[in-house]
C-alpha cells in the first residue's frame, strides 16, 4: 500500500464498475469520500477510506538507536 490513492484496479473492485460515471455514481451511494479529476477519474484517497493508519503503515519510524551516547546509557 505504497501509493496515496486506489489505483484503477483497486476502485473497479470496489465499485464493481469500469466505466468511470458508474464508479462516481457507486462511490456517492456508498458514501465513501472521493474526488474527480479533471478527465473525470475518481480518485480515492486511502486515508478517507481506511483513516489515518492506512499512510502509517507504509512510514515506519526511524531507528534512532544508533545516535545515541553509549556514555549515556551508563
Amino acid at each position: 500500500m505504497s501509493s496515496i490513492c486506489l489505483t484503477r484496479e483497486e476502485l473497479v473492485e470496489l465499485t464493481g464498475k469500469k466505466y468511470k460515471s458508474c464508479q462516481v455514481r457507486v462511490l456517492a451511494e456508498m458514501g465513501i469520500p472521493y474526488r474527480v479529476r479533471p478527465d473525470g477519474t475518481p480518485v480515492v484517497l486511502r486515508s478517507d477510506l481506511f483513516g489515518d493508519s492506512a499512510m502509517e503503515e507504509s512510514a515506519p519510524e526511524p531507528d534512532f538507536s544508533s545516535l545515541t551516547d553509549e556514555s549515556e546509557a551508563a
